[in-house]
């Protein structure tokens, strides 16, 4: 990849491309003519004509060609500017064929780039800063291109140069970038430090990253970062956080939605007045199962004064709203669409989606180097979306599926594990030699070996069919995966043991261990007593749709801000889509526990 950016930096850079190598004029466009006169030459000028020859095919992307021509190359044959090429110019096929200590030996050997025209000087800097941005010198790197600045003169190389500036500084420690602020860098640098700090310190807390922002600008007014920002940090500046004075709500309240609908109301109403806006925000409720059609609320919301809409909760109501021409206010829906969104609008996508949890249990597993996988699911519309969306991922990265077998009813279990574990094959395998030897034959059942792996899209009560299943035919020793489907949230050991060792997604409401959830559970038991049932899932929903309102638009900009919520840990892309990563949980001794983050199961 880094090959890729290099070749485009380097053009960006320098515009039109270098006009010569060695301060002299290049005669020949073509390296072919200066390896023809190589060959008809003797030293010193074979190595010259070699070096010339190798700076072209460098330049033009050809790094083995390059790399070969320079093998060639007498190096103390070579005047001092021709060495400084040779060096330069081999390094740079070195860097761009990964072989990056090598090319930063030959770079470190150049002793003067002062010394040469303009052009050189820019892909040296260019060159050696990507050398150290691989070696993982992330300050070096940063600071050479730091230097690089004043040399350049289009406004979209200084544009390239400023974000290889913040990728470079994105990859060091908050530490070291506080630790390398000192008074022997100069303000230019110390800026950029600064910049990259507050930028990360202030991640998760959008308005005093604004806010920063602004006070960093009003002390360095005239550093180069300041006339022109990085993009993402730009789009951060021009953001603006959203405070409603009146919210629609559009939710189900009656009819066969109700009883989810309501939930996502009250989780709505707890986030409301647990916030600081309660006193200044209203908010209206509209019940969209007694509406003819799926804009007349929307509609009627709008003209009633909303600045803000959460909602709809139906895909269907989703895609009606969409369609319209017009979207001038601000749209938090509860449901996620493939149709189109014009970026113009500020509409954003909010939802508890099954294909984001078989995502995140393809890249789970992956990780754990489980890379062989055995499926069972029920024969639904959701049992094959929650399917296709982990054998996407899966594959993606590089994992293989064995097989999938779909169930229609518990009575399928049984038979459905058997035949994907190749047990059934066994059966009718000594069946036949029995029949063949016409006499009773004692044999063992062997399930299939070229797994290492169990995905599951399975409900509590088909699991506790299924792991028993898997035990008893020898799959006791493979790994399960599941999503939060499994989950009842009943936290019985005598009805859940049969679970034991299934690994899956929750939201953190429902499964984590950390103080500010567990405590936030025994406060809403009371209140809501099925609030650890599936749908305190909506409740959850609820709750972080009104807590996102306020930053989604920085949160769009900045996609490296995430805040902590009760279905996850939430970020936007760049379409305005929230993303979940959920919490993992085992089920052990009959009992969901929470897999601390950042470890592995072994």
């Amino acid at each position: 990849m880094r090959k890729i950016t290099l070749f485009i930096m380097l053009s960006l850079m320098l515009g039109c491309g270098q006009k010569s190598i060695n301060d002299g004029a290049n005669d020949f466009a073509d390296a072919n003519k200066w390896l023809a006169l190589a060959k008809a030459s003797q030293q010193p000028e074979k190595s010259l004509y070699l070096v010339k020859a190798g700076a072209i095919l460098a330049q033009k992307g050809q790094y083995l060609k390059a790399q070969e021509t320079f093998s060639f190359v007498t190096p103390d044959a070579l005047s001092f500017d021709a060495k400084e090429d040779y060096f330069l110019y081999y390094g740079l096929a070195l860097q761009n064929l990964g072989q990056t200590s090598a090319a930063l030996g030959f770079f470190r050997r150049i002793k003067s780039p002062e010394s040469h025209g303009i052009d050189w000087q820019i892909t040296y800097r260019t060159v050696l800063s990507e050398a150290y941005l691989s070696d993982g010198n992330y300050y070096e790197a940063a600071k050479i291109r730091i230097e690089l600045e004043d040399l350049l003169m289009d406004e979209t190389a200084i544009k390239a140069n400023h974000a290889f500036i913040w990728q470079a500084l994105g990859e060091i420690s908050l530490e070291f970038l506080k630790v390398y602020q000192t008074n022997y860098s100069s303000p230019i640098v110390n800026g950029w430090l600064e910049l990259a700090y507050l930028s990360r310190s202030k991640v998760d807390q959008p308005e005093q990253l604004l806010n920063a922002l602004s006070s960093w600008r009003n002390r360095y007014p005239t550093h180069p970062a300041s006339l022109n920002l990085p993009e993402e940090l730009q789009a951060v500046a021009n953001a603006k956080i959203y405070r409603p004075k009146q919210i629609a709500l559009l939710l189900p309240l009656s009819g066969k939605l109700a009883a989810g609908g309501r939930m996502i109301r009250d989780g709505i109403f707890a986030a409301h007045y647990n916030s600081d806006q309660a006193s200044s925000t209203l908010i209206k409720v509209y019940d969209t199962a007694n509406a003819l059609s799926p804009l007349a609320p929307y509609e009627q919301a709008i003209k009633d004064g909303a600045d803000f809409i959460i909602g709809p909760l139906t895909k269907e109501s989703l895609e009606e709203i969409v369609g319209q021409e017009e979207h001038s206010t601000p749209q938090l829906s509860l449901n996620q669409t493939d149709m189109p969104i014009p970026s113009t609008s500020e509409i954003y996508q909010f939802g508890l989606p099954i294909e984001d949890e078989a995502k995140q249990i393809a890249q789970r597993a992956i990780a754990e180097q489980r890379t062989k996988a055995i499926v069972l699911a029920p024969n639904s519309e959701q049992g094959q979306r929650t399917i296709e969306s982990f054998r996407k991922i899966f594959e993606e990265l590089e994992g293989q599926i064995a097989e999938v077998q779909w169930y229609n009813t518990p009575e399928d279990i049984k038979q459905s594990v058997q035949q994907v574990l190749n047990i059934d094959l066994s059966e009718k395998r000594a069946a036949r030699l029995q029949q063949v030897l016409g006499e009773p034959l004692e044999y063992v059942q062997r399930r299939r070996q070229d797994t290492d792996m169990v995905f599951l899209a399975a409900s509590p009560d088909e699991a506790r069919r299924i792991k028993p299943f898997l035990n008893y035919y020898f799959a006791q020793d493979l790994p399960v995966y599941s999503i939060s489907k499994i989950n009842s949230g009943q936290q019985d050991p005598s009805l859940n043991k049969d679970l034991n060792g299934i690994i899956f997604t929750d939201a953190p409401l429902l499964i984590s261990n950390e103080r500010q959830y567990a405590n936030l559970r025994k406060q809403l038991i009371q209140i809501i007593p099925n609030i650890e049932s599936p749908l305190g899932r909506l409740f959850a929903l609820g709750y972080d749709a009104y807590s996102l309102i306020p930053n989604l638009n920085v949160m769009k900009a900045f996609n490296q801000y995430s805040a902590s919520g009760l279905t996850g840990e939430l970020s936007v892309d760049a379409t305005g889509r929230v993303q979940r990563k959920l919490s993992l949980a085992k089920f052990s001794k009959g009992k969901a526990n929470e897999i601390p983050p950042e470890t592995t199961e072994e």
